[in-house]
Protein backbone atom coordinates (compact mmCIF):
# COMPACT_ATOMS: atom_id res chain seq x y z
CA UNK A 1 0.00 0.00 0.00
CA UNK A 2 1.22 3.47 -0.88
CA UNK A 3 2.40 5.52 2.08
CA UNK A 4 2.51 9.25 2.64
CA UNK A 5 5.53 10.55 4.50
CA UNK A 6 4.64 13.55 6.63
CA UNK A 7 6.63 15.85 8.89
CA UNK A 8 5.64 17.76 12.00
CA UNK A 9 7.13 19.56 14.98
CA UNK A 10 6.26 16.62 17.21
CA UNK A 11 8.50 14.02 15.62
CA UNK A 12 11.08 14.04 12.87
CA UNK A 13 9.45 11.60 10.47
CA UNK A 14 6.33 9.43 10.70
CA UNK A 15 4.95 7.28 7.92
CA UNK A 16 1.17 6.88 7.65
CA UNK A 17 -0.70 5.00 4.97
CA UNK A 18 -2.86 7.00 2.59
CA UNK A 19 -5.95 5.58 4.27
CA UNK A 20 -4.86 6.76 7.72
CA UNK A 21 -4.19 10.25 6.39
CA UNK A 22 -7.66 10.28 4.81
CA UNK A 23 -9.23 9.28 8.14
CA UNK A 24 -7.57 12.31 9.77
CA UNK A 25 -8.81 14.58 6.98
CA UNK A 26 -12.33 13.18 7.43
CA UNK A 27 -12.19 13.82 11.17
CA UNK A 28 -11.03 17.39 10.62
CA UNK A 29 -13.96 17.99 8.28
CA UNK A 30 -16.47 16.51 10.74
CA UNK A 31 -15.06 18.55 13.64
CA UNK A 32 -15.26 21.80 11.67
CA UNK A 33 -18.92 21.06 10.94
CA UNK A 34 -19.54 20.39 14.63
CA UNK A 35 -17.87 23.67 15.61
CA UNK A 36 -20.00 25.60 13.12
CA UNK A 37 -23.18 24.13 14.58
CA UNK A 38 -25.12 25.46 17.52
CA UNK A 39 -23.46 24.32 20.75
CA UNK A 40 -26.77 22.88 21.92
CA UNK A 41 -27.11 19.12 21.64
CA UNK A 42 -28.82 17.79 18.50
CA UNK A 43 -28.82 14.50 16.61
CA UNK A 44 -26.75 15.79 13.67
CA UNK A 45 -24.07 17.14 15.98
CA UNK A 46 -23.95 13.87 17.94
CA UNK A 47 -23.76 11.87 14.71
CA UNK A 48 -20.90 13.97 13.36
CA UNK A 49 -19.04 13.70 16.68
CA UNK A 50 -19.41 9.94 16.54
CA UNK A 51 -18.07 9.87 12.98
CA UNK A 52 -15.06 12.05 13.76
CA UNK A 53 -14.12 9.89 16.77
CA UNK A 54 -14.47 6.75 14.62
CA UNK A 55 -12.16 8.25 11.99
CA UNK A 56 -9.57 9.24 14.60
CA UNK A 57 -9.74 5.65 15.92
CA UNK A 58 -9.23 4.27 12.40
CA UNK A 59 -6.26 6.58 11.90
CA UNK A 60 -4.78 5.41 15.21
CA UNK A 61 -5.33 1.70 14.40
CA UNK A 62 -5.74 -0.80 17.24
CA UNK A 63 -2.18 -0.44 18.55
CA UNK A 64 -0.75 3.00 17.85
CA UNK A 65 2.76 3.80 18.98
CA UNK A 66 3.50 6.73 21.27
CA UNK A 67 4.99 8.62 18.32
CA UNK A 68 2.01 7.90 16.05
CA UNK A 69 -0.46 9.01 18.72
CA UNK A 70 1.33 12.35 19.18
CA UNK A 71 1.68 12.84 15.45
CA UNK A 72 -2.00 12.20 14.70
CA UNK A 73 -2.93 14.52 17.57
CA UNK A 74 -0.71 17.21 16.05
CA UNK A 75 -2.10 16.77 12.52
CA UNK A 76 -5.69 16.91 13.74
CA UNK A 77 -5.02 19.90 16.01
CA UNK A 78 -3.15 21.80 13.30
CA UNK A 79 -5.97 21.23 10.81
CA UNK A 80 -8.66 22.45 13.20
CA UNK A 81 -6.74 25.44 14.56
CA UNK A 82 -5.68 26.57 11.08
CA UNK A 83 -9.27 26.39 9.81
CA UNK A 84 -10.88 28.06 12.83
CA UNK A 85 -8.20 30.25 14.36
CA UNK A 86 -8.57 28.37 17.64
CA UNK A 87 -5.66 28.39 20.10
CA UNK A 88 -3.84 25.09 20.62
CA UNK A 89 -4.48 25.21 24.36
CA UNK A 90 -8.21 25.72 23.77
CA UNK A 91 -8.27 22.83 21.30
CA UNK A 92 -6.57 20.47 23.73
CA UNK A 93 -8.86 21.41 26.60
CA UNK A 94 -12.22 21.62 24.81
CA UNK A 95 -11.88 19.15 21.94
CA UNK A 96 -8.99 16.72 22.26
CA UNK A 97 -9.70 15.81 25.89
CA UNK A 98 -13.24 14.79 24.92
CA UNK A 99 -12.00 12.83 21.92
CA UNK A 100 -9.46 10.87 23.99
CA UNK A 101 -12.20 10.00 26.49
CA UNK A 102 -14.37 8.70 23.65
CA UNK A 103 -11.43 6.77 22.16
CA UNK A 104 -10.99 5.01 25.48
CA UNK A 105 -14.66 4.35 26.19
CA UNK A 106 -15.70 3.41 22.64
CA UNK A 107 -12.55 1.76 21.29
CA UNK A 108 -10.37 1.00 24.34
CA UNK A 109 -7.66 3.22 22.87
CA UNK A 110 -5.41 5.04 25.33
CA UNK A 111 -2.25 7.01 24.74
CA UNK A 112 0.79 4.71 24.91
CA UNK A 113 3.43 5.42 27.50
CA UNK A 114 6.44 7.43 26.43
CA UNK A 115 9.29 5.10 25.48
CA UNK A 116 12.56 5.51 27.33
CA UNK A 117 14.86 6.09 24.35
CA UNK A 118 18.08 5.86 26.35
CA UNK A 119 16.97 2.63 28.01
CA UNK A 120 15.97 1.11 24.66
CA UNK A 121 19.30 2.08 23.10
CA UNK A 122 21.20 0.62 26.07
CA UNK A 123 19.24 -2.66 25.85
CA UNK A 124 19.93 -2.87 22.13
CA UNK A 125 23.63 -2.25 22.71
CA UNK A 126 23.82 -4.89 25.45
CA UNK A 127 22.05 -7.43 23.24
CA UNK A 128 24.55 -6.74 20.45
CA UNK A 129 27.51 -7.20 22.82
CA UNK A 130 26.08 -10.43 24.26
CA UNK A 131 25.79 -11.88 20.75
CA UNK A 132 29.48 -11.27 20.03
CA UNK A 133 32.03 -14.05 20.27
CA UNK A 134 35.25 -13.73 22.30
CA UNK A 135 37.23 -13.14 19.10
CA UNK A 136 34.81 -10.40 18.05
CA UNK A 137 35.09 -8.81 21.48
CA UNK A 138 38.88 -8.87 21.22
CA UNK A 139 38.77 -7.19 17.80
CA UNK A 140 36.39 -4.57 19.18
CA UNK A 141 38.72 -3.96 22.12
CA UNK A 142 36.02 -4.81 24.67
CA UNK A 143 38.40 -6.25 27.27
CA UNK A 144 36.08 -5.44 30.17
CA UNK A 145 33.31 -7.53 28.62
CA UNK A 146 35.74 -10.43 28.11
CA UNK A 147 36.77 -10.22 31.78
CA UNK A 148 33.12 -10.22 32.83
CA UNK A 149 32.42 -13.32 30.78
CA UNK A 150 35.46 -15.11 32.19
CA UNK A 151 34.43 -14.23 35.74
CA UNK A 152 30.88 -15.39 35.03
CA UNK A 153 32.16 -18.67 33.57
CA UNK A 154 34.43 -19.21 36.60
CA UNK A 155 31.57 -18.63 39.04
CA UNK A 156 29.35 -20.99 37.05
CA UNK A 157 32.07 -23.65 37.13
CA UNK A 158 32.57 -23.22 40.90
CA UNK A 159 28.84 -23.47 41.51
CA UNK A 160 28.64 -26.62 39.38
CA UNK A 161 31.50 -28.18 41.35
CA UNK A 162 29.78 -27.35 44.66
CA UNK A 163 26.51 -28.76 43.43
CA UNK A 164 28.24 -31.95 42.26
CA UNK A 165 29.96 -32.33 45.64
CA UNK A 166 26.69 -31.80 47.49
CA UNK A 167 24.91 -34.36 45.31
CA UNK A 168 27.76 -36.86 45.77
CA UNK A 169 27.59 -36.56 49.57
CA UNK A 170 23.85 -37.13 49.44
CA UNK A 171 24.19 -40.17 47.13
CA UNK A 172 27.14 -41.58 49.09
CA UNK A 173 25.24 -41.29 52.35
CA UNK A 174 22.29 -43.13 50.85
CA UNK A 175 24.60 -45.84 49.45
CA UNK A 176 26.30 -46.39 52.79
CA UNK A 177 22.96 -46.57 54.61
CA UNK A 178 21.75 -49.19 52.15
CA UNK A 179 25.03 -51.07 52.46
CA UNK A 180 24.73 -51.11 56.26
CA UNK A 181 21.17 -52.44 56.02
CA UNK A 182 21.77 -55.06 53.32
CA UNK A 183 25.44 -56.02 53.81
CA UNK A 184 26.15 -55.31 57.44
CA UNK A 185 29.37 -57.32 57.73
CA UNK A 186 30.89 -55.71 54.64
CA UNK A 187 29.90 -52.27 55.86
CA UNK A 188 31.55 -53.01 59.22
CA UNK A 189 34.71 -54.14 57.44
CA UNK A 190 34.89 -50.88 55.44
CA UNK A 191 34.27 -48.80 58.55
CA UNK A 192 36.92 -50.67 60.56
CA UNK A 193 39.53 -50.53 57.81
CA UNK A 194 38.84 -47.08 56.40
CA UNK A 195 42.41 -45.86 57.00
CA UNK A 196 43.92 -48.89 55.27
CA UNK A 197 41.59 -48.47 52.31
CA UNK A 198 42.58 -44.76 52.08
CA UNK A 199 46.31 -45.67 52.10
CA UNK A 200 45.78 -48.26 49.36
CA UNK A 201 43.95 -45.68 47.27
CA UNK A 202 46.69 -43.08 47.74
CA UNK A 203 49.37 -45.64 46.81
CA UNK A 204 47.49 -46.43 43.62
CA UNK A 205 47.48 -42.74 42.67
CA UNK A 206 51.24 -42.28 43.07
Amino acid sequence: MKKNQLKSAVVNVVELTTARVEFIDNAIGYEIQVIEMDNLYNKDRASLTKLLVENIALAMTTEPTYVEWNYIHELFRSGICKATGMEYSSFDKNIWDNITKRLESDFELVKPKSPNVKSAQKSEQLAKIESMSIDELKKAGKLVEIAKRQEKALKASEKLAKDDAKNFVKDFKTSMENLAKNEYDFAMYINSNINMIREQFLDSQS
